[in-house]
């Protein structure tokens, strides 16, 4: 009895192990998956192509940034994504970095969100993200080159007050209800723009706020809010905004939406100059009222006086101080990203990701730090978590050299290395090394 009884219980075990193997829980609940896919088609299809001539809804992927496990919404054309329970599931390859975007994989164009980023209780926020990221994917479709920022002056001192005043503007013209009241802040909002830009003439504000910027006021006004909610949001935003340092990555963000639900109340059809090429600084001083000083000399007295107006002087102070505790940053990136030993990546067609929300560090005329970034090439992977140096140029990526090993797995203080299969860390000379194929 006791043998058939230890068998028995042998048995059991096995099934019960079976079972649960069997039923081993994905890291994405695919029902709440599929819910999330039909809440954008069916936004979407309400919209049906009127705000920019395409459907939005197309190729969608949510993915688990720990396990790579993706849920899509159709195969991919090497089926590599099997279907289940009416959606698709399979894993993204290491090769491909994992961030809310969209990009190109097995012959087609797809939007990625990443499971984390979408909200569980705020269906507005989950649909406003979901419809941001399902803009970009056929952005080139309607002509809108997607684009790498070069505005890293909006990190410095002078770029950065001119920005926020900015921001100040344009909180007060979605604030007031009277018509001039808007054309006067407004006028202030591109006042400021128009100096910003003549004092950085080499930026890319305009073309990102193109990229980034209507991505974003698509997401609102797609996402079933009502323009007054809309508002009331963006203008919050704007306001949290004041206090926020690394704004030169996500400043689109902000400008993008005020601006086009300013233009939804003061200019008809300015979508299709958007498509036609313009810039919203531009259809805004077309609008009826709007009147900017063209000298560059009573240009900075305006900026004096929205100064005073606003009241603004301990924004400039704030401002001041905060960036001279920036300088113990640059002089700590300075040392060993340039000074110390480095290894430098060139730039030959990586694939990147970056936190657009965190601060851009300048160092002098060489480049731009960034705190975080995961970067995939023919090499390997690196995934940096404490600085990393892009050129001014986009040639190369400056990282410490590893003091552990030169292949394999590196795992450094600052970053992780996962060198591919004949690839090793190559001294060039005293200071300087790179990335080699034995």
């Amino acid at each position: 009895m006791k043998l058939i009884s230890m068998k028995a219980s042998l048995v059991l075990g096995l099934i019960m192990s079976l079972t649960r193997c069997t039923n081993i829980q994905e890291p994405i609940n695919l029902s709440t998956a599929k819910s999330y896919f039909s809440e954008l088609d069916s936004l979407c299809s309400i919209d049906n192509g009127k705000l920019w001539g395409v459907n939005l809804y197309g190729a969608t992927m949510i993915v688990d940034p720990q396990s790579r496990f993706v849920v899509a919404n159709q195969s991919d054309n090497n089926t590599s994504l099997k279907k289940k329970d009416g959606v698709f599931i399979g894993k993204l390859p290491l090769n491909f970095n994992i961030s809310n975007t969209s990009f190109d994989w097995n012959g087609k164009k797809w939007t990625m969100v990443m499971w984390n980023a979408l909200s569980s209780t705020d269906k507005y926020s989950r649909d406003q993200l979901l419809i941001h990221e399902s803009w970009h994917r056929i952005q080139n479709e309607i002509g809108i080159k997607p684009l790498m920022p070069e505005n890293t002056h909006l990190d410095g001192l002078q770029g950065a007050i001119l920005l926020k005043l900015e921001l100040i503007s344009l909180k007060q013209a979605l604030q007031v209800d009277e018509t001039l009241q808007k054309k006067k802040f407004l006028s202030n909002a591109l006042a400021i723009r128009k100096y910003r830009q003549l004092l950085f003439p080499n930026n890319t504000e305009n073309n990102f706020e193109r990229h980034e910027g209507m991505a974003e006021y698509t997401g609102y006004k797609l996402c079933g809010l009502n323009d007054g909610v809309i508002t009331k949001a963006i203008s919050k935003r704007l306001e949290q905004s004041i206090d926020k340092e690394g704004l030169a990555n996500s400043f689109a963000y902000l400008t993008g939406p005020a601006y086009g639900i300013l233009f939804d109340n003061l200019q008809n059809n300015w979508i299709k100059e958007i498509l036609q090429g313009k810039s919203l600084p531009e259809i805004g001083l077309e609008i009826d009222g709007i009147n900017i000083p063209s000298d560059s000399t009573k240009l900075k007295s305006a900026i004096s006086m929205i100064i005073s107006d606003y009241h603004a002087e301990p924004l400039i102070k704030s401002e001041t101080e905060k960036f001279e505790q920036q300088k113990k940053l640059i002089t700590y990136y300075k040392q060993k990203l340039i000074n110390g030993n480095r290894l430098i990546i060139k730039n030959n067609n990586l694939s990147f990701s970056y936190n657009p929300q965190e601060q851009l560090i300048p160092i002098d005329s060489l480049g731009v730090v960034y705190k975080t970034m995961r970067i995939t090439g023919e090499w390997g992977i690196l995934e940096v978590k404490n600085g990393i140096l892009r050129t001014n140029n986009w040639q190369a990526f400056i990282v410490s050299a590893p003091t552990s090993a030169n292949t394999g797995t590196i795992e450094e203080s600052d970053y992780k290395l996962l060198l591919n299969n004949g690839w090793c860390v190559y001294k060039i000379k005293d200071g300087k090394y790179t990335l080699k194929k034995n």
